[in-house]
């Protein structure tokens, strides 16, 4: 069964793709750099980022990207092992202009564990749906990037539409090689 996705789901998806991505293309290197990109997706506490903040957050993304690349089993278990390591006490808060949603951690918690919980509620709801599948890598060999799959029937195969082309020239490029 396949319900359609909550825009806070698809956006906390979304952000964790993008750290994890960041992260291993270099862009988020610092906790100057982790700071700048959590504040431009709103996410709670970013002001605050220390170095340590952000070791920690980068020990996660490693938790997080093999969460991403998970069948829907493991990626449960997974889930369950960053809420107790995290302590988890999800709460339901409603804060800057949006309605009532969960919040694994109290306010002032520390921001790598609040990122890694918030990775690990949105993959339990992708677990209860059984649509884990959403969560992608790019079909272009030479790109790991990761994505959150939003198409209708799962189909989406590419993070870009340079992705996408770039694989489509090669494989017609080969193709007329062999003409």
């Amino acid at each position: 069964m396949s319900l359609p996705h909550p825009r806070e789901l698809a956006r906390t998806l979304e952000f964790i793709a993008e750290v994890c991505n960041q992260r291993r293309v270099g862009t988020l290197g610092s906790a100057t750099s982790l700071r700048a990109f959590c504040a431009e997706w709103r996410f709670p506490g970013a002001s605050t980022i220390t170095k340590a903040d952000a070791d920690a957050t980068w020990a996660h993304v490693r938790t997080i990207e093999t969460m991403w690349d998970a069948d829907r089993d493991t990626a449960a278990v997974m889930a369950n092992r960053v809420f107790r390591e995290c302590d988890a006490r999800p709460h339901l808060v409603r804060h800057d202009g949006l309605d009532w949603h969960l919040h694994g951690l109290p306010a002032g918690a520390p921001i790598a564990d609040a990122i890694a919980v918030d990775a690990a509620m949105a993959f339990v709801d992708l677990v209860r749906v059984d649509d884990t599948a959403r969560c992608k890598r790019c079909g272009d060999a030479r790109c790991e990037r990761m994505f959150f799959d939003l198409s209708r029937n799962r189909s989406r195969r590419f993070c870009s539409t340079t992705c996408q082309s770039r694989t489509n020239v090669a494989a017609f490029r080969a193709r007329a090689g062999q003409l």
